[in-house]
């Protein structure tokens, strides 16, 4: 009878291991981009202080009055009235001169009709001249008038240029968690300063107000209005005799029609060429404040005007890129 013996199993031994450190995903680190955040502060801060330093409050502001105070003077059928008024003057003077010759009228015997028969081919020449003019800048007129806010591009530049300092500001030093709005609201800032001058149709309608600067400017000048009111003394005497002493006259058949309706027109006629020649003498320091935003960018050899609705694009589209730039996310770092 055999036995088997049970064999012990060899025990091995334990074995301690260090513990494994745990897996820890690491949170990624924001990083601040300081370029796009300096861009945005500096572009900000030439917006706010350049319409300030620049006066751009006050010309664009001036160039918005010249252009509502001539709104009533370059209605069709205003200078359709302008043109009446003209022809009823040349109408008047060749019959005041038919009367003279047929009456062999001594010159000195009635001093203001005198020298409106003088005067009367040098006052139609200038204002025709003048009426030429203006008739002429109408189109450019209404392209400059139809401009929606115009007066307000220096408050669109400077509360535009609050927004980009303030999220270059946050976004150089303030805190993390505001730089994603700070971002946005720079962009938005951005958006309108481009879509304002595109919207706007400014681009052409700023040409148009270049061409209307250089189209008034024989016009608005303190010679012309001295000169205009020279002439309107010359025509006041002259009707005031056409309507008292001169009556005395023998006159008949056309040449009587034609005196008789120049005292009748005279109120109107007057009134037209007063208020005329008023809004110019009113406006010529806002036209000369036009003048002025026009030749801010002369040192380069542009129109200001014309610059404005780019330098408006261009600035948005600086901003615009260094908004999209802040915006974009921050990279992880692994351990």
């Amino acid at each position: 009878m055999t036995y088997s013996l049970p064999i012990a199993e060899p025990r091995l031994a334990v074995i301690e291991l260090p513990a494994a450190p745990p897996v820890v995903r690491v949170a990624a680190r924001f990083r601040r981009r300081r370029l796009p955040a300096l861009v945005l502060l500096v572009l900000g801060t030439v917006l706010v202080v350049g319409p300030i330093v620049g006066g751009l409050f006050v010309k664009v502001a001036s160039g918005q009055q010249m252009i509502d105070a001539f709104a009533p003077h370059l209605t069709v059928d205003q200078l359709g009235r302008y043109d009446d008024d003209l022809q009823t003057l040349r109408t008047g003077a060749a019959a005041i001169d038919v009367v003279y010759q047929d009456q062999q009228i001594p010159a000195g015997k009635y001093p203001g009709l005198d020298a409106y028969r003088t005067d009367a081919p040098a006052i139609d020449q200038r204002a025709t001249a003048l009426l030429k003019r203006i008739r002429t800048a109408e189109p450019d007129y209404r392209r400059v008038a139809s401009i929606g806010g115009f007066d307000r591009v220096p408050f669109l530049l400077v509360a535009s240029g609050l927004a980009l300092t303030y999220a270059g500001g946050v976004l150089l030093g303030g805190r993390r968690q505001r730089s994603g709005g700070a971002a946005i609201l720079a962009l938005a800032a951005a958006a309108a300063l481009i879509a304002y001058p595109l919207v706007s149709d400014l681009p052409s309608r700023s040409r148009a107000g270049e061409r209307l600067q250089n189209a008034l400017a024989p016009v608005m000048t303190g010679q012309t209005v001295r000169q205009e009111q020279d002439d309107f003394v010359v025509l006041v005497t002259a009707v005031g005799e056409l309507d008292t002493a001169f009556r005395s006259e023998q006159h008949t058949g056309r040449e009587a029609a034609d005196l008789n309706a120049l005292v009748r027109a005279w109120p109107e006629v007057s009134s037209d060429l007063a208020g005329l020649v008023g809004a110019i003498n009113d406006n010529i320091t806002n036209y000369e404040a036009l003048g002025d935003l026009d030749d801010l960018t002369s040192g380069v050899g542009l129109s200001g005007l014309v610059a404005l609705p780019w330098f408006l694009v261009g600035a948005g589209t600086v901003g615009a890129v260094a908004a999209l730039a802040a915006l974009r996310r921050p990279r992880k770092e692994l351990p």
